[in-house]
């Protein structure tokens, strides 16, 4: 263990002198378990509601809108994210019908509150829209708008014209905004948003126009998101190639980007046949908004490692030893894929009580597997619905109507329609309400989360277009689900499967987005900008390594782009873990579950629930790295004060590169202090004084093609004695009267790892495991003592005494790298 300040060990005495003061580390401050972080409630999401002369104003979370009494048109709208405003109107969202104008101050019309709670706020606008050239009718008009404690807002405007009005330029839904936005996406009304247009915003004084059926066009970042909607895009267009959507950015300053964002529901353009509105007819639209933020975070956030049970017919419910496999490679969320209708698990009878119970004994949460546009053929109801010939109220067509496993039959399962109508999205509720009832469920995953444009029974549906994705429909089964398991589960977790399909309103409700089954990436930047746009929701991203997919994403990769965005994403199924028990996937590797537990247990030891991230793509004026291709991401600890920092080459070739710090005092690095840096797969140590560090940062690290490097720094204490790494550090405390540290370590229940102490000067006279004498050894050249424990349900408890002398100290035994660079 050397400093770079000339390559020589510090002198024991000098350590010493530092070790007879009384001191009590980390006494103060300890850390949670993450088993009891997942659980901590979700921060608050009810909404306010206040009125004055002119506005109604409804506040959230994180958002907050204005409404203008006199039309009823949102007036302005803020979204916060840590106090800063990331997103902002920059005038009324406006409605123009032709020359008429909802948010014109020449409407005469009245709006009130028609209900309010904490959960959705709904108002109601009558009056007449007036032509300013006063060349036209008055146009009478209803709205109706639904504000909801996630962020959106969707509005039905009823147009009721008591003479017939041509309409000759066009009806569009225009909103202006600025905000921290650096992309956009734009999704059709007639499929269902994983092959949707997206890509980086124009220059200021472009344009980037749509001419396909439109559904939603949105502006995010991995900072903020602004999404418009409606079910109306494109009803009427004079030609074809119209204009049906269109994004325009007016300026692009640092962290500001002025949009424009329209939605043509009629478009003539010059000399077009107009559009005649009819007298005594109504013509009847939505629109709505979304935004991101939509809630405050949850320090779970990168702790979400989620782990699937899909088994088969065979083997449908995991053995104890197989839940306790997946939480000791680091997984907190357990799902069962196939385990029946929510609230109706399969047999055998038991079986899902006693894997519950195991879930939660493993310091996990039990995810329950729902889909979106699909349901259990073998349920009572469904049953019941086709012996009366009721079953085309609820019937769906995706998968061709039906879907069956072919390992499972019990995986029989009948597509329903996305919009959940007819007293469908009741059933589904009501179903969820007797699961939580009867079990102790965490959260659901629900499957297939797409604003699918698949359903011909579009009049016995209450469709409003033949051609139609439900996507504000499925917006509210999506929220209806998040109030109910919210109320009876307070910390509830909610995953979705979207692919590619990040439509701002359709997720916005969930916790969790799984993005596909295998799918690559371009780029690390491209992952980064698109996919890690969820982190604007505060949401956590999910992928795994995929099935039979020919663009596949291999287990090694997918850990370069969790930890250098935020860690938690890679997710892992029973088939790839056990591929001899479960053949169905393609592409396993044997060295996979290595992978996993080397990538993972530094997450679950490090505590990203209390950590910082300084990513690579944010802080380029904070560090560098100086190899092309080659990057970083600085996690620090809140509490510890610690840092985790993985390096990762992307290139396909082996490379030398080194992190740059440029600015020190951004990462909280003390120049006066002095660190231990270590080397997590190589478990090698150096002295760094901190003035070092902030000038030399971590230099020439050799990096394998695609792969990565992970390091710890740790501020040295006072003490002589200090925990260094092993299981997550709970608690540490340094008794200089009795000359011991005492440290509390967390991880997963069963787990056996080897636990490092770090050892300044002297020497170590014994080790004590919760009360008993442990073997422990010592590696001088690395003054690192080492041993192996079992973690238990609670911190286990480590008692180190220090000899000064080392007397009687520790046998020695020389460290080697872990298996994954022993085997590799």
């Amino acid at each position: 263990m050397r400093t770079r300040k000339g390559g020589v060990l510090i002198p024991a005495i000098l350590l010493a002198i530092c070790a007879v003061r009384a001191v009590a580390e980390g006494a103060d401050r300890p850390s949670k378990t993450v088993t009891s972080v997942l659980r901590e409630p979700l921060p608050p999401e009810e909404l306010s509601c206040r009125s004055s002369a002119g506005e109604i104003v409804i506040e959230g979370a994180t958002c907050t809108y204005a409404v203008n009494k006199a039309n009823g048109a949102i007036s302005s709208l803020q979204a916060r994210r840590e106090g800063e405003v990331v997103v902002r109107l920059d005038g009324p969202a406006d409605i123009l019908i032709d020359d008429y104008r909802l948010a014109s101050g020449e409407s005469l019309a009245g709006t009130e509150v028609v209900s309010r709670s904490d959960e959705q706020v709904v108002l109601k606008t009558e009056g007449v829209l007036t032509d300013p050239g006063g060349r036209r009718p008055d146009l009478s008009y209803g709205l109706v708008a639904v504000f909801y404690n996630d962020g959106v807002a969707v509005s039905e405007l009823k147009l009721s014209p008591r003479q017939d009005v041509l309409i000759s330029k066009g009806i569009s839904y225009h909103v202006a905004a600025e905000g921290r936005f650096s992309h956009y996406i734009h999704k059709r009304r007639d499929e269902h948003g994983s092959g949707s247009s997206w890509g980086d915003l124009p220059e200021p004084g472009k344009r980037v126009p749509f001419t396909t059926l439109t559904s939603c066009l949105e502006v995010f970042s991995p900072q903020a998101a602004l999404a418009v909607f409606t079910d109306g895009g494109a009803i009427y267009l004079a030609k074809s190639g119209l204009e049906t959507a269109g994004l325009g950015v007016e300026t692009n300053q640092v962290g500001r980007t002025s949009v424009s964002l329209d939605q043509h529901m009629v478009n003539i353009d010059s000399g077009g046949r107009p559009y005649l509105l009819k007298a005594g007819t109504e013509f009847t639209f939505r629109v709505g908004i979304s935004i991101a933020p939509n809630r405050l975070p949850h320090r779970r956030q990168h702790d979400l490692r989620h782990y699937v049970w899909i088994g088969d017919q065979k083997h449908p419910y995991p053995t104890d030893e197989e839940i306790l496999d997946a939480a000791r490679l680091g997984y907190t969320l357990f799902q069962m894929h196939r385990v029946g209708a929510p609230g109706k698990p399969r047999p055998p009878a038991g079986e899902l009580e006693r894997v519950i119970k195991k879930v939660h004994e493993a310091g996990m949460l039990f995810i329950w597997e729902v889909n979106a546009d699909l349901i259990y053929a073998s349920l009572e109801r469904v049953f019941q619905m086709h012996e009366d010939h009721t079953w085309p109220l609820w019937q769906g067509f995706n998968y061709g109507g039906r879907y069956r496993a072919s390992m499972d039959p019990y995986c029989d399962l009948v597509a329903t329609c996305l919009a959940s109508p007819n007293g469908l999205a009741e059933f589904r509720l009501e179903c969820l309400a007797e699961m939580m009832e009867k079990y102790d469920v965490d959260g659901v995953y629900v499957d297939d989360n797409l604003a699918y444009a698949n359903c011909p029974l579009w009049k016995e549906h209450g469709h409003p277009r033949e051609v139609y994705d439900s996507l504000i429909e499925l917006h509210e089964m999506n929220w209806r689900r998040r109030q109910l398991l919210r109320k009876m589960c307070p910390h509830v977790v909610l995953i979705d499967h979207c692919t590619k399909a990040l439509i701002l309103p359709v997720i916005c409700d969930f916790d969790a987005h799984l993005f596909g089954e295998g799918y690559g990436f371009s780029s690390l930047e491209s992952y980064w900008s698109f996919f890690g746009s969820v982190n604007n929701m505060y949401a956590q991203g999910n992928m795994w390594a995929g099935d039979t997919e020919d663009s596949r994403c291999a287990a090694a990769v997918a850990y370069n782009y969790d930890l250098l965005t935020g860690g938690g994403q890679y997710m892992y199924t029973d088939w790839r873990l056990y591929p001899e028990k479960f053949p169905y996937a393609s592409g396993v590797t044997k060295e996979e579950p290595l992978i996993v537990r080397t990538y993972n247990l530094p997450q679950c030891y490090f505590g990203m629930y209390e950590s910082t991230p300084h990513y690579f793509a944010t802080s380029a004026d904070v560090f560098s790295t100086t190899t092309p291709l080659s990057y970083a991401t600085v996690y620090r600890n809140r509490v510890w004060e610690d840092y985790l920092i993985p390096m990762a080459n992307m290139s396909t070739q082996e490379q030398e590169t080194s992190l740059v710090v440029h600015a020190p005092e951004r990462l909280g690095v003390s120049p006066n202090g002095r660190y231990l840096l270590y080397d997590v797969n190589y478990r090698t140590t150096e002295t760094l004084e901190g003035d070092v560090f902030a000038a030399n940062g971590i230099g020439k690290v050799l990096i394998p093609g695609q792969g990565l490097r992970l390091f710890y720094l740790r501020k040295l204490p006072e003490g002589p004695l200090y925990h260094l790494w092993g299981g997550k550090r709970i608690r540490e405390t340094w008794d200089s009267g009795n000359q011991r540290l005492t440290f509390e370590v967390h991880g997963p229940l069963g787990l056996q790892d080897t636990v490092f102490v770090g050892v300044s000067a002297g020497g170590v006279a014994e080790v004590k495991i919760n009360g008993e004498r442990a073997e422990f050894f010592f590696d001088s050249s690395r003054r690192l003592a080492h041993g192996t424990l079992t973690f238990s349900h609670d911190p286990v408890t480590v008692e180190v005494t220090w000899s000064p002398n080392n007397q009687a100290g520790l046998p020695e035994k020389a460290i080697t790298a872990d298996q994954f660079v022993t085997e590799h």
